[in-house]
């Protein structure tokens, strides 16, 4: 059984913080969408900033929530990544002639990755809120493993 569903001690208010860890992405985005005037792929390099600044804030010094925070560091540095990548794809597109296909792989991606990242965010929350952790499955942890080098906790270290 994976240790994700272990449930972690905390209070209310502390859980209550842990969720709203993994709802900081959507802040940047929001902000990106209101600054630009329209929603822009290449704004997806702002979804990081979310958690490494307010993610930091609520998380405090207690492990339960460094947990959570590295973990939603990694996930929304790991959908930028591949968002920029869906970016160049429908770039590339654009610029070369009789490959509409590649435009319809990277719409159909793109869409793919915002349902993925919406799911995602909410089932973390959901799942911080009753003091578990989650790992989405495509999610490369190289923050939780920086972080967790520090820690005596296994299962901030990845060791589950």
């Amino acid at each position: 059984m994976s240790r994700d569903y272990l449930v972690r001690p905390g209070t209310t208010g502390q859980r209550l913080r842990d969720a709203a860890i993994h709802l900081t992405p959507v802040v940047p985005a929001i902000a990106a969408v209101a600054i630009i005037g329209h929603p822009a792929l290449w704004a997806a390099v702002f979804l990081p900033l979310g958690p490494l600044v307010l993610g930091r804030l609520l998380a405090g010094s207690r492990e339960t929530g460094l947990g959570h925070w590295a973990r939603s560091v990694d996930f929304s540095v790991t959908v930028a990544a591949f968002a920029l990548g869906i970016y160049g794809l429908l770039q590339a597109a654009v610029r070369v002639e009789a490959v509409g296909v590649l435009v319809a792989i990277g719409v159909l991606l793109l869409v793919l990755l915002l349902l993925n990242w919406l799911l995602f965010t909410v089932v973390a929350a959901n799942r911080a809120r009753y003091g578990e952790m989650f790992d989405p499955p495509w999610v490369v942890p190289l923050f939780r493993r920086t972080l967790g080098a520090n820690s005596s906790n296994p299962w901030l270290k990845g060791e589950f």
